[in-house]
């Protein structure tokens, strides 16, 4: 009984991360998507220019992290993880970059 829980999980957070990746690549506003990013964390060259950042979209069971570096969404959930790609969304780095530059 256990074990079908976890596979339960494990394929709901999977599709969690998948749902996420595919919302990115059919974005077309990235001010909209982003109004309920929940945090972001900023990945920064050593002179501290923009390089890339991580969206935090759900939180608290799963979380969920948008990695733009890796162009990876990232589900976490107790020990269980999850991941999906996406094409790189230039109109959301862009979006992301102008952020950074604003509050830097």
């Amino acid at each position: 009984m256990k074990e079908n829980t976890q596979r339960k999980t494990d394929k709901m957070l999977q599709d969690n991360c998948d749902h996420i990746a595919k919302d990115i690549e059919s974005m077309v506003d990235p001010g909209q998507w982003l109004k309920d990013a929940l945090d972001i964390e900023w990945i920064t060259f050593q002179d501290k220019k923009f390089k890339a950042s991580r969206v935090l979209v759900a939180f608290g069971g799963p979380n969920i992290w948008v990695n733009t570096q890796t162009n990876t969404v990232e589900g976490y959930w107790w020990n269980d993880r999850a991941n999906a790609y996406f094409k790189s969304n230039e109109d959301l780095d862009s979006y992301l970059e102008e952020i950074y530059n604003s509050t830097t």
